[in-house]
């Protein structure tokens, strides 16, 4: 069979890329190695959120490209950087004028649009009646009344090449291999996160050391055909996660949520010498990564006081005060410090000499920045740090839950994937979250999981109609 293009992944950067080119005129085929009708994957059950930096994507693009280069601290590339950030006001237009709906939540005060309906937002994991459960199954419409085609069942194994042209695909299938042909290649098959032998060696810890908080389905594999044909990969030492109970490692109520980002930003987080291991204040995302690299990944502890947990009746989507104690995390509870180590296995006298000296910093402060000479410091430009005064003190046992990964094959701002020497590889391109390039960076800057997927899903794919031979 032939085509104009292939896409891998049937998630949302495959099926706005394969829509986007069917409009204008092409033949689109996605790839998607399930056979299942609802098809696990991270698009289905992503809270629908869509932003820039957490910035509204009808922002100013000028003010969004600047958000984006200070929250990645300059290492987000510049090209695709910009194509982001011209293109998200219209991102959301043409995601409307193809069956998404947007509402804002009701916890929410940033004007973030997120796909309705909402999902319920509870503990444990909840898809099936949300809206980006439901714009998956309206975009998949969208393609086959286009006269495109979405293949359930079928693993793209290799991505063929003859005299440095993409030609088609190999793929497997329960019946056996077959060969698809098509000038030109979509890889949108997510990140890495499931592939323990890649997580060991760019995230720096064993998969077994992180609380899965994805559908368990992107393996890499795209990533790895790309580079196969001499794909550069770029940013690949940090994720998208958020910081969970311990207790989600066997528990399913507890993941993705509720997390417990907003108490380690606003507290401590410690090892089990009750030493800090992060700067707190650079929030949940940052810490997650932390937790990952710092040698102990499942010994972590978040320590914070009576005032802190009374706000987290109120500071998160899902506050952790009362569903994860509700759920079964653990929260540990003692009258002093000293009680409170002994309960939660952190050695008393370094955790008695953090806190003083954390309190201290912050009694003595003069300005925002009364924690810049702690070690590591504590920055307080997003968080306001609050000392652990208030009895009783909690303890929650916590580790590093992993959505997915932030780096992954180098394209440049028409989606076309980039070649160890920068220059692109024709007829392949990538998008969503097989990408790297815009996240990342020395605070694990988060960018936007839907904003890449929607976004460069549509630049992809009109790059690809504007190169197709008249």
């Amino acid at each position: 069979m032939s085509y104009d293009l292939i896409v891998i992944g049937g998630g949302f950067a495959g099926l706005t890329a394969a829509n986007r080119a069917a409009e204008l005129g092409l033949n689109a085929l996605v790839l998607e190695a399930s056979a299942e009708e609802f098809y696990a994957c991270n698009s289905r059950y992503s809270t629908g959120a869509l932003h820039v930096s957490f910035t509204p994507p009808r922002t100013d693009p000028a003010v969004l490209y600047d958000v984006i280069q200070e929250k990645s601290d300059g290492t987000a590339r510049p090209d695709l950087a910009e194509a982001i950030a011209s293109r998200a006001a219209l991102t959301v237009e043409w995601l409307k004028d193809h069956g998404a709906a947007f509402e804002n939540h009701p916890r929410r005060s940033d004007d973030m649009p997120m796909l309705a309906p909402l999902r319920e937002m509870r503990a444990g994991l909840d898809w099936e009646g949300g809206g980006a459960h439901r714009l998956m199954q309206t975009l998949e419409a969208g393609l086959t009344s286009q006269g495109g085609e979405l293949r359930r069942g079928i693993r793209a194994r290799r991505i063929l090449q003859e005299n440095g042209m993409i030609t088609g695909v190999e793929a497997e299938t329960d019946s056996g291999t077959e060969t698809l042909s098509a000038p030109a290649v979509v890889i949108a098959d997510g990140g890495f996160q499931a592939n323990s032998d890649l997580v060991r060696q760019h995230i720096g810890c064993a998969a077994t050391e992180l609380q899965r908080r994805n559908a368990g389905t992107a393996r890499g594999e795209g990533l790895m055909m790309a580079t196969e044909l001499g794909a550069a990969t770029i940013g690949m030492g940090t994720f998208y996660g958020h910081v969970l109970s311990r207790d989600a490692m066997t528990n399913e109520a507890l993941w993705p949520y509720p997390q417990v980002d907003v108490i380690c930003a606003t507290s401590l987080v410690v090892n089990e010498a009750g030493q800090r291991i992060a700067d707190e204040g650079h929030g949940g995302i940052y810490i997650a990564n932390a937790i990952a690299k710092c040698g102990t990944p499942l010994g972590i502890t978040a320590i914070f006081d009576a005032a802190v947990w009374e706000d987290a009746k109120t500071t998160d989507n899902v506050p952790p005060n009362p569903s994860l104690p509700d759920a079964g995390g653990t929260v540990i509870e003692a009258p002093t410090l000293e009680a409170l180590a002994e309960k939660a296995g952190i050695d008393a006298r370094g955790l008695a000499a953090t806190i003083e000296a954390y309190n201290a910093h912050l009694a003595n402060g003069k300005s925002g920045n009364a924690l810049d000479t702690l070690t590591p410091p504590g920055t307080q430009t997003t968080y306001t740090a609050q000392p652990v005064s208030q009895p009783p003190f909690y303890a929650i046992p916590v580790c590093a839950g992993i959505t997915v990964t932030s780096g992954g094959i180098a394209i440049n701002g028409k989606g076309q994937v980039l070649d160890t020497d920068d220059n692109p590889i024709p007829g392949l391109y990538a998008a969503g979250s097989a990408i790297g390039g815009l996240e990342g960076g020395n605070r694990a800057a988060y960018i936007g999981g839907l904003i890449k997927s929607f976004g460069v899903g549509l630049i992809a794919a009109e790059t690809i109609a504007a190169e197709r031979p008249s």
